[in-house]
């Protein structure tokens, strides 16, 4: 995992290192479309440890790191790296994912209709 280093190293003030790990996973957590209570229950977490983290008033544990960033499908050098940093890649978001694999379970038909009212409505916008 290549961490920026440079950028840890400068943050002198472990504070303001939570603090802005907060709010780069804050930021990460609404480009993918998720309320912190969302991103808590994939967790398996209360919405006040997530409001805790994202306000930098409680420090994320390396291994909790982790496991945020695959519930919000993205690396942990997303949510280290500096502001104007490169992202990486992400696929769909985690709550778009979830419907895409209900429409899945769906009998044909319905799916089959799903893909229409999409397809009229992408051609709309």
């Amino acid at each position: 995992m290549a961490v920026t280093l440079r950028f840890i190293l400068t943050m002198t003030d472990s504070g303001r290192f939570a603090k802005e790990l907060g709010q780069r996973l804050a930021q990460v957590r609404k480009e993918q479309g998720l309320t912190q209570t969302e991103l808590a229950d994939a967790l398996d977490l209360s919405q006040a440890v997530i409001a805790e983290y994202e306000a930098g008033r409680k420090n994320i544990p390396t291994w909790r790191l982790v496991n945020l960033a695959e519930a919000l499908g993205v690396t942990p050098d997303v949510l280290l790296a500096e502001r104007n940093g490169g992202r990486a890649k992400r696929g769909p978001t985690p709550k778009l994912q979830k419907q895409m694999e209900r429409i899945s379970a769906l009998p044909k038909e319905h799916q089959r209709s799903i893909m229409q009212v999409l397809d009229l409505a992408l051609q709309k916008s």
